[in-house]
């Protein structure tokens, strides 16, 4: 950790700590640290482990993001939600857990890069030799977000499929499986399974969405969701070699029957489309 940024992270918690009208003891006996640390910490005299700035975001009521880069805090915009998807009636839950699934999703991502940012290790986006295994993780962050908001409704099925069930506290209420694709690239997995699914399609960009096509950067950011139920025959087969045993391919058409619920535009990978044509596309269920 540079001395620059020591410095202003120990600037940011005591703002944020005055801004509560916290103490220098109430805020450290929360975090569970000695006074005495908290200040040399504020001062920038010390450098704190992971484990500790997690531990004092959570006394300060923040997210780790917002203590250690408030200006990169990243968080979906609510304009890129289409509410009226027919696709809720079928599902225990609304856009506010779409949205939530996001930022769940960068909020772990980025709480990742600030530690390996403290340790001078490259983003995780750049950890991967296949960006499947990226995928993967969005997917689990993704769920767990989506569980959080539904109200005691679903669980995350760690490993297993679905990747949502049912906590078994409302009947009727559908597992639901998570599937992460890079760009323009079609949703996969093992097997052609039938059932309600949400997609996320994502790019990888800069910190600040600066998006190039056919340029991979260090920051995944999430520029579609789709929920929808799939039948067996719209998968495709995959033999693509070194494809990690991945055999069953969403079919364009299944895709594109699926209804979007999220779409940020200016990130959209499709160069044809953009900003109001894009989200005009997908209100019309035009192929990107």
């Amino acid at each position: 950790m540079s001395d620059e940024f020591r410095s202003d992270l120990g600037r940011r918690i005591k703002e944020l700590r005055e801004l509560h009208g916290n103490s220098l003891e109430e805020i450290a006996e929360t975090a569970d640290i000695h006074r005495t640390t908290l200040g040399k910490i504020e001062r920038g005299e010390r450098e704190p482990g992971i484990s500790i700035v997690m531990r004092i975001a959570d006394a300060l009521d923040v997210t780790i993001t917002e203590l250690v880069n408030p200006e990169s805090f990243r968080t979906p915009k609510e304009e890129y939600v289409i509410e009226d998807a027919d696709i809720y009636d079928d599902v225990p839950f609304d856009n506010s857990a779409i949205l939530m699934g996001i930022e769940r999703a960068y909020e772990n991502l980025d709480t990742i890069d600030f530690a390996f940012e403290r340790r001078g290790v490259e983003p995780l986006a750049e950890q991967f030799d296949e960006y499947s295994a990226l995928s993967t993780v969005i997917g689990e962050f993704f769920a767990s977000g989506v569980a959080e908001a539904s109200e005691g409704l679903y669980e995350v099925n760690a490993g297993n499929f679905p990747d949502l069930i049912s906590t078994g506290a409302r009947s009727g209420v559908p597992g639901i499986e998570i599937k992460v694709a890079m760009e323009n690239n079609m949703p996969k997995g093992h097997l052609p399974k039938p059932g309600l699914y949400v997609t996320l399609r994502y790019v990888l960009a800069d910190r600040d969405r600066n998006y190039e096509r056919g340029t991979r950067k260090d920051t995944a950011w999430i520029w579609e969701v789709r929920m929808g139920e799939m039948d067996p025959d719209q998968f495709n087969k995959s033999d693509t070699e070194g494809d990690s045993g991945k055999t069953a391919t969403f079919s364009a058409d299944a895709l594109w029957g699926f209804d979007c619920v999220y779409l940020d535009p200016e990130l959209n990978p499709y160069s044809r489309y953009k900003d109001d044509e894009a989200l005009s596309a997908v209100r019309n269920q035009t192929t990107l």
